[in-house]
């Protein structure tokens, strides 16, 4: 039990009234509100609503109406009150805030500390401006009584419709009876009635009890006032007071005074709706989803503690609420707080950098204000947002509020030291969790990291029974689900608290913030001092909690060097497992980039197409410069992929693009910009092929080469989908066709037909350095691989699932090469070159392969990786042993764009570039690579799609002949054999229980060792099978049943 007396400061009262300056304490304590279940129906879509511009003239101004209703008579025991506003003294009463009269002056003193508070959250930018109406008498009095508007048990369609009614004639009363309010100058609209509020009706014994809301009425149900020029379809609704069910509990032998509040936070969260943010806790069952660290979730339930002059204690609840996270602040400000420099969002600032994080309840200089927010990509519709939550920012000890008339309202926060008069500050977070030091004093806070996933935010909804449409965004539903939150905090402990209904800690703890060190606390819980034990200074995919997106896919910036909690705190983002990042920003979605070219200028540029023109990127001591600008082209974009090429064989890379029935060749040879064209019956209809000293060009109707731009050679052949060429020859591949020409006159070397349909994926071929083996694989377009090899076409794998697979690669893994890899769906597969599956894979992704970019492989140090890429949102990395390695893996925000591997040998540096779907250029570097680590480069291997590696496989430790069947028995539609040191072919024979001959075969020789082998069980029934295998002179008899 804590020990409220150590918390508890006294209430002082400066000698200034009609205000004064409180010094309350913290209890570490909350009020979990109720939640009306019908509310979410309130948010309604209106097509005649116009989006509030933030830059108008009215934004900041806000029209509050003061209604009460008839007279209760005799009282009606389901509300609270009579129906009227209090406004004489009530002696029962036993403290100042929230205390009657509930007059206009009242409400404006409130209206005031609301004006405070956005101050606070929009770092001095917006200023509230309001008007209370009426002027002259008390309140419009609305032509029922409050219980007709909220009868108890009402159904939900009642409910909606008696709040509608309620909402639009408080309006249109108003405007009958006050011509000079001009409801068009206002942006904002606020109901503030008589009586309390649902929310807080805690003894549940006044069910009609309005509740705390903000209604968005649909079409046609909007108040019509100013003789019908203005419809007004928004508003506020908050209570006259929300103190209400009081009642004594004791601890340690006090009396605490509960059931006493303010009406600072339910204000502060009515109107935060207006200003455009979204409830963040779950509007179906009120659970909480972020606690207390965000105002439009449970961070308004903050209890304030005070000692009266009997020794009691009296808890006040909402008079201080907290201020909104990174993501509602943004909502409201984002504009203004990017054009002063207090959000800064990837690239624009630097990675590897030491970075600065303001408090955001520090207020600051305004000339030279450091970053209070930073936001940083996860993929291309998640980021995560990172901010600096601090309880006590100005290290005073805590936090004191300026009170006016008599103390009756809280107007904000303000320092500890005697200043006359009192000024504001921003510390509304002092209630936010935090430690608590022997002398009472509050410490704590640290970097506070929100996860935003615009998925579900603005793609996902619902549809009404009209088949309106409306995002969780619009609906007001964005954190409904526990599992798939919208927007969730990620809690440094690992614990996810936040949302869980079996946690105590649904308001948060202090071990949700990202600091250094773990705290020293006493035997009591209090804290001591810092330690040097290391709490949460890193936030990356490795640690615990891992910085993953949705789908487990980690994040490609991560957080390093995070300091202790302070008014301003520093850490560093690094970018995986690169040592430098540079973001070149060329504004535009149709930016692409090719493969390095070296020019009269340079060895080494990277060219950067976009729509009517190029740049081409020098790299100077490692940097790469855009020292040139933009060279005109007369080509607006390519249909493919950037190819090089020497043509003209003068010792410059030219520059290969296709753009319709036209390609054109771009170099810098000579310091300036050369363009040549070539004009083709017919448009090509895949990227051409480099080989040697030709360019080879497949069209609808056949394949050109072209040597030194000019014709060589022609063969008509129809249908080409892909190219790939190796030493002197190509490879054409069709629908339902391959064919293997000479490079030296296109001559035909060989044919083969093909069983299905192919040409979405490209063919890959694999030698050996001495060239004494050779096959040559292509994948069907439903998945299944075929090999070539010793002039023998076979089927090695087949995809027994309905999902698209992506594109082949090759690269030598561990002891056995070569290893193709490829993913269908959401599996990643890694096979020997005969089709048997590596051990542990396929491996299962939450995210699906791209069917259009290439995988890459790379061996850094000692150990090979594989990156699959994964579609819209980055690459998966996987190791030799077929696990995810979550540090290496990129995050990338682009579709249907080609990334490039650049090794530089002089500089030993790897760059990994391109450009993303904004037209930024990204271009990661590592340094300190001595040999070349790129074992597969993407598209085509960067060159013509031939792989070149040793033959090898695993050693076996016993030369026995062993074999054996799996899975045992079979249930599926096919099976594998599973063979050891079985060389040259062997024969198999397949026998019934009963010992009729049901199938025989060969299977063909294959270098690897061990190997599988794929049967079909289609046309075998359920029951046991013999399997007799002869391999040279040994002979194996294998066992085993189906189960159909």
């Amino acid at each position: 039990m804590k020990k409220l007396s150590l918390l508890l400061l006294s209430l002082l009262v400066i000698s200034i009234l009609p205000a004064q300056k409180m010094f309350l304490s913290k209890t570490g304590e909350y009020s979990k509100l109720l939640k009306h279940p019908y509310l979410d129906q309130l948010i309604q879509s209106n097509s005649k609503l116009d989006a509030i511009r933030k830059d108008s003239a009215n934004y900041n101004r806000l029209l509050v109406i003061l209604v009460d209703f008839t007279l209760e008579e005799p009282d009606d025991f389901n509300t609270t009150g009579n129906g009227k506003f209090q406004l004489e003294p009530d002696p029962e009463y036993i403290y100042s805030i929230g205390a009657p009269p509930h007059n206009r002056q009242y409400y404006e003193a409130n209206l005031d500390a609301l004006k405070y508070y956005y101050l606070a959250v929009s770092a001095g930018s917006y200023e509230l401006q309001y008007d209370v109406y009426p002027k002259d008498k008390v309140a419009y009095t609305l032509p029922k009584s409050m219980g007709y508007y909220n009868p108890p048990g009402a159904s939900s369609e009642l409910f909606v419709s008696r709040m509608e009614e309620y909402f639009k004639t408080a309006f249109e009363l108003a405007d009958s009876l006050d011509e000079e309010i001009d409801f068009a100058s206002y942006s904002h609209y606020m109901i503030i009635h008589s009586g309390s509020d649902w929310q807080h009706d805690i003894s549940a014994n006044t069910p009609s009890d309005l509740p705390s809301f903000y209604i968005r009425v649909g079409d046609g149900k909007e108040a019509v006032v100013d003789n019908g020029t203005v419809l007004i379809s928004h508003s506020c609704n908050v209570p006259e007071t929300i103190s209400q069910d009081f009642y004594i509990s004791q601890s340690n032998g006090q009396n605490i005074h509960n059931g006493y509040g303010a009406l600072n936070s339910v204000i502060a969260h009515e109107f935060g709706h207006s200003l455009g943010m979204v409830d963040l806790y779950n509007v179906y069952n009120s659970s909480p989803m972020v606690g207390v660290f965000d105002i439009m979730d449970s961070g308004g339930s903050g209890i304030l503690v005070d000692e009266l002059e009997n020794g009691d204690i009296v808890y006040v609840e909402g008079a201080l609420p907290t201020l909104p996270g990174a993501f509602s602040r943004n909502l409201m400000f984002r504009d203004n707080y990017l054009e002063r420099g207090l959000l800064k969002e990837f690239p624009d600032f630097p990675v590897s950098s030491e970075l600065s994080l303001n408090a955001i309840s520090a207020m600051q200089n305004t000339t030279d204000p450091v970053p209070h927010t930073y936001k940083i990509p996860l993929n291309a519709k998640e980021y995560i947002l990172v901010e600096n939550r601090n309880v006590d920012p100005d290290g005073d000890g805590g936090t004191a509020v300026y009170g006016a008339l008599d103390g009756r309202v809280v107007l904000y926060p303000t320092p500890f030291e005697d200043i006359t008069p009192p000024p504001p500050t921003y510390e509304y977070d002092y209630l936010l969790p935090s430690f608590i030091k022997t002398n009472g004093s509050a410490i704590g806070g640290g970097i506070l990291v929100w996860h935003i996933n615009e998925a579900i935010l603005y793609d996902e909804g619902q549809t009404d029974s009209f088949g309106n449409w409306t995002s969780n965004f619009d609906a007001n539903t964005v954190n409904t689900n526990f599992y798939r939150k919208a927007v969730s905090i990620i809690e440094a402990d690992g614990l996810t608290d936040l949302g869980s209904e079996y946690s105590m800690y649904w308001t948060g703890t202090p071990y949700d913030y990202f600091h250094t060190h773990k705290p020293i606390l006493d035997s009591g819980g209090l804290f001591v001092n810092w330690s040097q034990e290391l709490w949460k200074p890193e936030l990356t995919p490795n640690t615990k909690p891992p910085l993953v997106d949705s789908f487990n896919m980690p994040g490609f910036y991560h957080l390093k060097q995070i300091s202790n909690p302070s008014r301003k705190m520093s850490f560093r983002v690094e970018s995986g497992l690169f040592d430098s990042t540079q973001i070149l920003d060329y504004d535009s979605a149709t930016t692409i980039t090719g493969p390095v070219i070296n020019s009269g200028f340079s060895e080494w540029n990277i060219p950067v197409l976009k729509t009517g023109n190029v740049n081409l990127l020098s790299n100077n001591n490692g940097i790469w410069q855009d020292l040139m600008g933009d060279y005109t082209i007369p080509f607006s974009s390519t249909d493919y992929p950037l190819q090089r090429m020497d043509i003209n064989q003068d010792g410059f890379w030219e520059l290969v693009c296709i753009e319709n029935n036209q390609l054109y060749s771009i170099d810098w040879a000579n310091d300036d910009l050369i363009v040549k064209t070539i004009t083709f019956p017919n448009p090509p209809t895949t990227t051409p092929l480099s080989m040697d000293n030709s360019l080879i060009v497949g069209t609808d109707e056949g394949i050109y080469a072209l040597n030194n731009f000019v014709e060589s050679y022609y063969v008509s052949i129809r249908g080409i989908k892909c190219l790939a060429g190796y030493d002197d020859k190509i490879i054409a591949l069709g629908e339902n066709y391959f064919k293997i020409f000479s490079t030296v006159d296109l001559s035909l070397i060989s044919e083969f037909s093909l069983p299905e349909s192919f040409g979405n994926i490209e063919p890959l071929i694999y030698t050996n350095p001495d060239r004494t083996i050779t096959m040559i694989f292509v994948m069907s377009n439903s998945g299944n691989l075929y090999r070539l090899y010793q002039n023998r076409l076979e089927l090695i794998f087949q995809n027994h699932s309905n999902n698209t697979p992506g594109q082949l690669a090759c690269t030598s893994l561990g002891d056995i090469s070569p290893v193709l890899f490829f993913g269908i769906g959401n599996q990643f597969y890694a096979l020997k070159a005969d089709g048997t599956k590596l051990t542990n894979f396929p491996i299962v992704s939450y995210d699906t392969v791209s069917s259009w970019e290439s995988p890459m492989a790379l061996q850094l140090n000692v150990d090979e990786t594989l990156f699959y890429p994964l579609r819209g949102s980055g690459y998966l990395a996987v190791d030799k042993y077929g696990k995810i390695v979550p540090d290496m893996s990129l995050s990338v925000n682009r579709e249907h764009k080609s990334d490039y591997l650049f090794y530089n040998q002089q500089q030993q540096s790897l760059c990994w570039y391109y450009t993303d779907n904004s037209g930024k250029l990204y271009i990661h570097t590592k340094n300190g690579i001595s040999t070349n680590p790129i074992l597969f480069a993407g598209f085509r291997n960067g060159a013509s799609g031939c792989a070149i590696f040793d033959f090898k496989d695993e050693s076996t430790s016993s030369t026995e002949k062993y074999a054996y069947i799996y899975p045992n028995p079979v249930r599926k539609n096919y099976f594998k054999i599973n063979l050891q040191n079985y060389y040259g072919q062997t024969k198999l024979w397949l026998y019934d229980i009963s010992g009729t001959l049901i199938r025989n075969l060969v299977i063909p020789e294959t270098l690897n060792n061990p190997r599988d082998f794929e049967l079909s069980t289609k046309g075998l029934s359920s029951g046991v099978y013999i399997m007799i295998l002869e391999n040279g002179c040994t002979t194996k008899q294998l066992k085993f049943a189906i189960e159909k």
